[in-house]
């Protein structure tokens, strides 16, 4: 008997052993945490390409920040097994809450398995997921537009990095950091008693980049956009405060050239749809939206009623202006960064005039192709044009 149980040990001691052996030759297997990149990339690629969707068992996640988060069913912890791409393919998600990461969120490890499978195809799926990752930040803010009583979905614009805009200072940034406060003091406002409502007025002239500025900060937060024209002569106070109330909660609210809305309103007569009061009741009475930040754009400060911009309904005031030579220099080095003497030649040529965003801009793209001439500046005025922002 003793003979036999020492038979019986060794046999499973080889087995183990040959059975190891042959596991480790014949399987691959990857070991990735939420520390790194490829932790994302590959739980992209694999919810793109249906995989994770044959999961039997899931959890509920939020994913996106404030005003762009939006629920993710991912497979629960534990061992899940599924087809990919021929291969079979075993995946084991643990995660410990006494292990925390530097962000302070618990240590999440995905573990993939693939039986006859090559470290290839799990590179393969990390640069696929990459990939996404890299179309989807090139992807701008949803564009959301108010007609005939609805809001429709536009498309989406471009995404703008507030850093691509020109300005002298950090005036933007300083505005971005408040808006990103406002998405996070829901509990804030509700603990003082204030509406959670924050407006937002950028004036300048023509051409010095207000629309980017909205458009970057929607980039930036995952934001879309939710313009409604104020202009429209069929728009009525009582649609006003609908569009309002029913505008996309993931959306900042724009009201572009809000003087243009109301210029007849000195000689006692309306050119739009709307009134002035009506406007106003819309902002800040009783049914008024909360939750979503409210742009307004003008190119002439000095025509808006006090009422209108009055903190409550415009309480952040954001003036962008022309720019000189160092700012214009900058911008050349973004249309041609191998030339760096050019560079300093362009802003030299211009001395101490100023000139809008847009008007540098459009002169640099003239004269993309030329960089000598384009360094020359002859031909560029400091006179204002109408361009688009």
């Amino acid at each position: 008997l003793g003979l036999l149980g020492l038979a019986a040990g060794v046999v499973r001691l080889v087995w183990r052993g040959l059975s190891g052996l042959c596991l480790r030759r014949l399987t691959v297997t990857v070991m990735v945490d939420n520390r790194v990149a490829e932790f994302l990339h590959l739980l992209d690629w694999l919810d793109h390409s249906g995989a994770l969707g044959r999961a039997r068992r899931f959890r509920l996640t939020w994913i996106g920040g404030r005003g762009a988060q939006r629920a993710s069913f991912a497979p629960a912890l534990g061992v899940h097994w599924f087809v990919l791409d021929g291969q079979l393919v075993q995946l084991h998600r643990e995660m410990s809450d006494k292990a925390r990461t530097g962000k302070g969120t618990p240590l999440e490890t995905l573990t993939l398995t693939l039986p006859l499978g090559r470290r290839k195809t799990i590179e393969r799926w990390i640069v696929a997921g990459a990939e996404l990752d890299a179309n989807r930040s090139r992807i701008g803010p949803t564009l959301h537009i108010y007609e005939d009583g609805y809001w429709t979905q536009a498309g989406e614009v471009v995404h703008r990095p507030v850093s691509s805009l020109v300005a002298e200072d950090d005036r933007v940034a300083t505005m971005l950091e408040d808006l990103r406060w406002f998405y996070g003091a829901r509990d804030w406002y509700v603990d003082r008693g204030v509406p959670w409502r924050r407006g937002y007025l950028l004036h300048g002239p023509p051409g010095t980049g207000k629309s980017s500025a909205i458009r970057a900060a929607a980039s930036e937060l995952g934001l879309g956009l939710a313009i409604l024209d104020l202009g429209c002569r069929t728009l009525t106070d009582d649609q006003l405060c609908e569009a309002l109330v029913q505008a996309p909660e993931d959306a900042v609210l724009v009201f572009e050239d809000i003087d243009a809305a109301f210029t007849e309103r000195a000689a006692g007569e309306v050119s739009t749809g709307i009134s002035f009061s009506g406007l106003l009741n819309a902002l800040d009475g009783v049914a008024a939206q909360e939750g979503r930040a409210l742009f307004m754009t003008t190119n002439h400060l000095d025509r808006l009623d006090p009422a209108l911009i009055r903190p409550g309904r415009a309480d952040v005031h954001l003036k962008l202006g022309l720019v000189g030579a160092k700012q214009a220099a900058l911008l050349f080095l973004r249309f041609l960064p191998e030339e760096t003497a050019l560079a300093d030649r362009f802003r030299n040529r211009l001395g101490d005039r100023r000139y809008s965003p847009a008007e540098l801009q459009g002169w640099l793209l003239a004269h993309a192709s030329d960089a000598q001439q384009a360094a020359e500046a002859d031909g560029l005025t400091p006179k204002l044009t109408v361009a688009a922002e």
